[in-house]
C-alpha cells in the first residue's frame, strides 16, 4: 500500500515537472540572436535587409501559463460540450459569472468484505448495507481562474450493524470547495491545465442526527471522501488535457479528518476517534464519438486508502487502521438537450483489503446555464 501511494504521488510530480520545464523551454530567447547581421551595401541600387525584420516580426512569445493569451488559446480550441467523468473532478474552471449546476445519483449495494490480503469472503452474520446519495454540486465562476463549488446531499441508508439498524435519509456532511486553475493547457503542445482544489466539510450528520453508520465512508464514487460526522479538510491536486477525440482527467486528494467523539451507533460508548488520513486518486479517459450531441464513452478509475498515520502525529486508534479500495467504472455519456448533459455509469470492484466490497451504479445531470457554448 504505501508503495502504490508512493508511486501515484511520483506520477503526478512527474507529468509536473516535465510540463513545467517544457514551459521554460519555450520561454527563452531563440539562439544566435546577438549575433551581427552582415554587413550590406548602402547604395541606392542595393535593397534593404528586411528578412532580418520580417523573422522577427513572425516570432511569437510562448503563451503565459494563465493568462489571457493562454485562455484564449484554449478557448478557440476543440473541447465539445459533453456530460464527461462522473467520478473526476475537472482541471479547467468555469468562464468569470458563470453558474453551472450538477446533480449526482449514487447508489452502493454491499456484497462481501475482502481480507486483510485481498482476499473475498462473505459478509459477517447478520450484517447488510445499501446506501444511496443525492448531490446537488453547484459551480460558481468567480475569475478567469477561480471556482466556487458548493455540495450539499441528502444521504439514506438501510443498514444493520451487530443487529443494531439503521435507517432513514438525512443531510450528508456539507462540503465547500475553492478552485485555482496554476494553468491552462496549450492546445499546440503536451501542457495540460493544472489546479487545486481545496475543501472544507463540515459534521451536519452529526449535528442534525442523520442516520448513518458514524465513523463509516459515503460510497467510493463521492468527492471528497470523509468519515462521517468528522470535520475535514482535503487538499487536490488535477490534470487535465485534451487530445482529439480523447480528453485525459487525473486527481489526486488528501484528506485529513479532525479527531472527535465517534460511536458506532447511539447504543455503543462513545471513544475519542482518531482517524487515518484518506488517500484517493481517479483517472478517466474519455472518447468523444460525436461532437455535436455531446455522446462519448469514459473509463473511469477510483482508488481510496487509509493510511495508518495523521498528518497531527496522533496515533491512529480505530478499526482498521488501514484499507484500500481500487474500482473501475465504463461511463456513458450524452446530451439530451443543448445545455442538459446525462451520464451513467457503475462502478465495479476490482480490488481492495480490509473493507467492504460494493457495486456502485450512478448518474449525473448537468444543467449548462447561459447563452452561448460553454467550454470549460
Amino acid at each position: 500500500m504505501k508503495g502504490t501511494v508512493v508511486g501515484i504521488m511520483a506520477f503526478f510530480l512527474a507529468i509536473l515537472t516535465y510540463f513545467l520545464s517544457e514551459h521554460r523551454a519555450w520561454a527563452e530567447p531563440p539562439g544566435n540572436t546577438t549575433q551581427p547581421a552582415p554587413l550590406v551595401s548602402q547604395s541606392p541600387s542595393s535593397p534593404s535587409p528586411v528578412s532580418s525584420r520580417i523573422s522577427a516580426q513572425n516570432d511569437t512569445p510562448p503563451l503565459s501559463l494563465n493568462g489571457p493569451d493562454a485562455l484564449s488559446v484554449y478557448k478557440h480550441s476543440w473541447n465539445p460540450l459533453t456530460a464527461g467523468p462522473n467520478l473526476v473532478s475537472y482541471a479547467d474552471t468555469l468562464p468569470e459569472g458563470v453558474f453551472n449546476a450538477r446533480f449526482f445519483f449514487y447508489s452502493r449495494f454491499t456484497q462481501a468484505q475482502y481480507t486483510n490480503s485481498g482476499g473475498i469472503t462473505g459478509l459477517p452474520p447478520g450484517f447488510y448495507e445499501t446506501q444511496m446519495l443525492a448531490l446537488e454540486a453547484m459551480y460558481f465562476g468567480l475569475g478567469s481562474n477561480t471556482e466556487l463549488a458548493i455540495l450539499p446531499s441528502l444521504i439514506g441508508t438501510d443498514s444493520s450493524i451487530g443487529g443494531a439498524s439503521i435507517n432513514g435519509w438525512g443531510m450528508n456532511d456539507f462540503t465547500i470547495g475553492i478552485k485555482h486553475r496554476w494553468i491552462i493547457q496549450n492546445p499546440d503542445s503536451a501542457r495540460p491545465s493544472f489546479s487545486t482544489f481545496l475543501f472544507t466539510t463540515l459534521p451536519t450528520t452529526a449535528w442534525l442526527g442523520t442516520p448513518v453508520p458514524k465513523g463509516g465512508l459515503p460510497p467510493i464514487s463521492v468527492l471528497p471522501a470523509t468519515h462521517f460526522g468528522s470535520p475535514s479538510l482535503t487538499g487536490t491536486l488535477l490534470l487535465r488535457k485534451n487530445i482529439r477525440p480523447l480528453r485525459f482527467y487525473g486527481g489526486l486528494y488528501y484528506t485529513y479528518s479532525f479527531p472527535g467523539i465517534e460511536s458506532l451507533t447511539a447504543a455503543d460508548p462513545k471513544f475519542f476517534a482518531q482517524f487515518g488520513d484518506l488517500i484517493q486518486y481517479r483517472m478517466a479517459v474519455e472518447d468523444v464519438i460525436d461532437d455535436k450531441h455531446g455522446l462519448g464513452l469514459i473509463l473511469e478509475m477510483v482508488g481510496l486508502s487509509e493510511l495508518p498515520f495523521s498528518v497531527d502525529g496522533l496515533p491512529v486508534n480505530t478499526t482498521p487502521k488501514n484499507f484500500n479500495l481500487i474500482s473501475m467504472q465504463p461511463t456513458i455519456e450524452v446530451n439530451l438537450t443543448p445545455k442538459l448533459a446525462l451520464s451513467v455509469g457503475v462502478l465495479f470492484p476490482v480490488w481492495g483489503n480490509n473493507e467492504y466490497l460494493a457495486m456502485t451504479p450512478n448518474f449525473s445531470l448537468w444543467y449548462y446555464f447561459g447563452s452561448g457554448t460553454l467550454q470549460r
